[in-house]
């Protein structure tokens, strides 16, 4: 695991067993929970268990989607909750209405950096081609609360454990050989050399101001494209300003690329990529 990925569950803790299911459909939800109180754990704590002295309370709910709750927006792009709770002596972790693909990477992973090793993809992640978003939602979404004693979760493995056991997967950064887009250049000509002048910054409408050029990964991603690999070798930072309606426009994109003597092509590369499998 290189040290991006170290950074990111590293936050994840820093910020911080669910019953396993298979499919949200058989959870029904007739009216939209708009009292739904997000800092509230879903079952009410008895007067004995308020004061949690032997440290033994713990409990997890998995639902389906929940109708008018909304997903959470943390810090970093996390998408869940992490609560200590000194009077009944527990930390609450809560996620609500979530892929299986969000819950396992906490919202801090790349749509085009997970590779899915599972019977039916359908299932973990939302695609455009699946039709409308929220009636995937409803089918395919989840809401999760974990509850353990204060203390007790040591470290990120054992957070992703209980992901794992509920979801009946595994997760792990590994090396897979996938398509991605190839930014290359097509002469030795330096039409890109930053002047050096202002902050290091860009936008996306594909202005690029004294910044590195592996940064126009970020608006690709964004776009929902394949993974960009930098080929060009270009170690200094850049200006570029490529006018840009949509970047997902790849013949515009490549035009505006062309003035500075700079393509993207595609290929095959071998990727580190966050693998979701089937843990048997």
């Amino acid at each position: 695991m290189n040290l991006r990925y170290y950074v990111v569950f590293f936050l994840v803790f820093v910020s911080l067993r669910v019953a396993g299911q298979t499919d949200t459909t058989s959870f029904q939800y007739r009216k939209p929970l708009f009292d739904f109180d997000y800092l509230k754990p879903v079952f009410k704590l008895q007067k004995e268990q308020l004061n949690n002295k032997n440290r033994f309370l713990r409990f997890s709910v998995v639902t389906g989607y929940r109708e008018g709750v909304k997903p959470i927006a943390g810090s970093f792009g996390l998408n869940f909750r992490s609560e200590n709770d000194s009077v009944a002596g527990i930390q609450l972790i809560t996620m609500y209405n979530l892929s299986i693909t969000d819950i396992l990477t906490h919202g801090l992973v790349k749509r085009n950096n997970i590779y899915l090793e599972v019977d039916d993809p359908s299932k973990y992640i939302y695609d455009p081609k699946y039709g409308d978003k929220e009636s995937w939602m409803r089918k395919n979404a989840y809401c999760y609360e974990l509850a353990l004693p204060l203390g007790s979760l040591k470290d990120v493995k054992a957070l992703e454990k209980y992901l794992f056991d509920s979801f009946g997967v595994k997760s792990s950064m590994e090396k897979r050989l996938v398509r991605a887009l190839i930014l290359i250049r097509t002469s030795t000509i330096d039409k890109i050399k930053s002047a050096g002048k202002g902050e290091e910054k860009y936008d996306l409408k594909g202005y690029f101001n004294n910044i590195p050029i592996n940064r126009l990964e970020d608006p690709l991603s964004r776009a929902g494209l394949p993974p960009m690999i930098d080929e060009t070798g270009y170690t200094g930072p850049v200006d570029l300003d490529l006018k840009l309606h949509s970047w997902s426009d790849m013949p515009a994109l490549r035009k505006e690329l062309h003035r500075y003597d700079l393509d993207l092509i595609e290929g095959m590369r071998e990727i580190e990529m966050f693998v979701i499998k089937k843990n048997n």
